[in-house]
């Protein structure tokens, strides 16, 4: 509790940084929200929300990473000097610092998504907000613990810096936005289900046009799509995960949240191999 308060003190005291995260998320999502404004329902504007979706998740997911990148290189010889001391272990420290920043997580997808998903004029349903916002929570979740990971494996910061972006290009390659899973080379298709943006990108969409939303409003006489079932065929996202109606959303937040677990984990243990290289 002890490390837990200065862990978060620390985030706290720096106010310009702490301010320019809640700015920026908010100027953000207010930008989006009037850039796609209302075009949730649109059965001719299906392509835009989808974009309007997938910006949200990127914007999200680099706004976690990017900034626990620099969380142990930049406090990585007082800490050594203070766990080599035996004044903490590895493991309050490690839980302390990693759990400081959740609350951030977890507050910021709910402004941003609050502000984007009721001026785009999504489905006015509690269940696919909740879900669309779980969706995003997790993401954020996940590549903060790819941040930890890279800030703990890099051998200096501007390595961490450079690395960090460079990671996420592949991760949103088979995200399936780009390039859908049939279009891809036999022996690269396995790398999608080693991206996590994968699972991202395909909760989203089951949570906007998933679970039976019906018919989509045509405001001109050609519509491009007239029902949620088409466009999800045309994201190449089937549904019905595990044989089980509606399940393919919960079956991705599953997925999200081993990969959260299994980042953090493996953070811990680089971290611990490198304290004991200095003894």
């Amino acid at each position: 509790m002890v490390l837990f308060k200065r862990a978060a003190q620390s985030v706290l005291r720096d106010r310009v940084f702490t301010h320019l995260r809640f700015v920026s998320i908010a100027s953000v999502g207010l930008l989006i929200g009037l850039l796609y404004h209302g075009i949730g329902n649109d059965g001719n504007k299906v392509f835009n929300n989808t974009g309007c979706l997938f910006f949200s998740l990127l914007f999200l997911m680099f706004t976690s990473l990017m900034p626990t990148v620099l969380t142990f290189p930049m406090e990585k010889l007082v800490f050594i000097r203070e766990h080599l001391n035996n004044w903490y272990s590895l493991k309050s420290y490690y839980l302390a610092k990693t759990m400081a920043d959740v609350p951030f997580q977890i507050l910021l997808p709910v402004i941003y998504c609050s502000i984007v998903y009721f001026m785009t004029d999504q489905p006015s349903e509690g269940l696919r907000y909740t879900q669309f916002l779980s969706i995003t929570i997790l993401t954020c979740l996940v590549a903060q613990s790819i941040g930890l990971l890279i800030g703990t494996v890099a051998p200096s910061l501007p390595t961490a810096v450079y690395v960090a972006p460079v990671t996420g290009i592949p991760v949103l390659l088979f995200s399936g936005f780009f390039v859908n899973f049939d279009t891809i080379p036999k022996y690269m298709q396995w790398l999608t289900y080693v991206s996590y943006a994968r699972y991202s990108w395909e909760g989203t969409v089951c949570a906007i046009y998933g679970n039976k939303r019906g018919p989509l409003e045509c405001k001109n006489k050609r519509c491009i799509f007239t029902n949620s079932e088409d466009v999800l065929s045309a994201m190449d996202v089937e549904e019905n995960a595990l044989y089980l109606e509606g399940a393919k959303i919960y079956f991705d937040g599953f997925v999200l949240f081993l990969f959260f677990v299994a980042l953090r984990l493996a953070a811990y243990w680089v971290l611990r191999y490198k304290v004991k290289s200095y003894r």
